[in-house]
């Protein structure tokens, strides 16, 4: 694939994970459904079994602490509120009386590979009780290994294990120009193969955006500004809404088996 072809397929899917903590003001709806424009299947999206050391940190008194990591650079996106914003409202307003936290670490242009280094040593330092590592839009573009992206992906996610933390993995944003011209497909597999075979959960944001734009929710072909803004909007909204009530039933699954 020519090289400035693939140098602004990643630009833009960056503009699309962009997160920035000057969004941590979002408004966010105050009411804890989800929003049905956001909803899509349970055979798309379940929770997982649970998520033991969150719990455990929450059943102790202590915040419900979390880690988003990501390959994306770190910009404020104006009129369009990150989902880490949304996910801390969201958690907050799931679980009354309970201190949520969330931090973003950006590791630009990183590859599965590069990310666990940096990821292990913010663990090890800010001692979160929930990482969200989102991965696998770099390896993809870059037409790197499948087998060594999940290679990377094991050992990311047994040290962030190791260091005491629980772990959401979370795949690359789906867009029709992307999707048809790059092949996503072995890294959403073997991130869902992963999850099934071991104590994690994986949240589908690729099927899950796909899903949303076959039902005609979000359009990404509108090149006009406004219509860039309020797909990222939804986006963002959408998933800072499924991620939380994932997350909170997982968690309160977990709390509610454990009394």
């Amino acid at each position: 694939m020519n090289r400035q072809v693939v140098r602004r397929l990643l630009a833009g899917a960056i503009m699309m994970l962009a997160v920035s903590a000057a969004d941590a003001r979002a408004d966010i709806p105050a009411d804890t459904t989800v929003d049905p424009a956001c909803a899509v299947p349970e055979s798309l999206l379940a929770p997982g079994e649970g998520l033991p050391r969150a719990a455990a940190r929450l059943a102790d008194g202590a915040p419900l602490s979390i880690l988003i990591v990501h390959s994306a650079k770190q910009t404020s996106k104006p009129a369009a509120a990150g989902y880490p914003a949304r996910l801390e409202g969201e958690l907050r307003r799931r679980l009354p009386g309970r201190d949520v936290q969330a931090r973003v670490l950006s590791l630009p242009g990183e590859a599965a590979s590069g990310m666990i280094g940096p990821l292990a040593r913010a663990v090890a330092e800010q001692r979160p009780a929930l990482v969200v590592w989102q991965t696998g839009t770099v390896d993809a573009m870059r037409n790197l290994d499948p087998e060594i992206f999940g290679t990377a992906l094991q050992e990311g996610i047994a040290e962030v294990q190791r260091l005491g933390a629980d772990i959401v993995i979370m795949d690359m944003q789906y867009s029709v120009h992307t999707a048809q011209l790059i092949d996503f497909a072995p890294y959403v597999a073997y991130m869902s193969w992963l999850a099934q075979s071991s104590d994690v959960f994986h949240f589908p944001r690729y099927d899950i955006m796909r899903h949303w734009v076959e039902e005609g929710r979000v359009d990404f072909t509108d090149e006009a500004e406004e219509a860039k803004r309020r797909s990222y909007e939804f986006v963002h909204r959408c998933v800072g809404q499924l991620l939380a009530e994932s997350i909170a039933t997982m968690i309160v699954r977990r709390d509610g088996a454990s009394h």
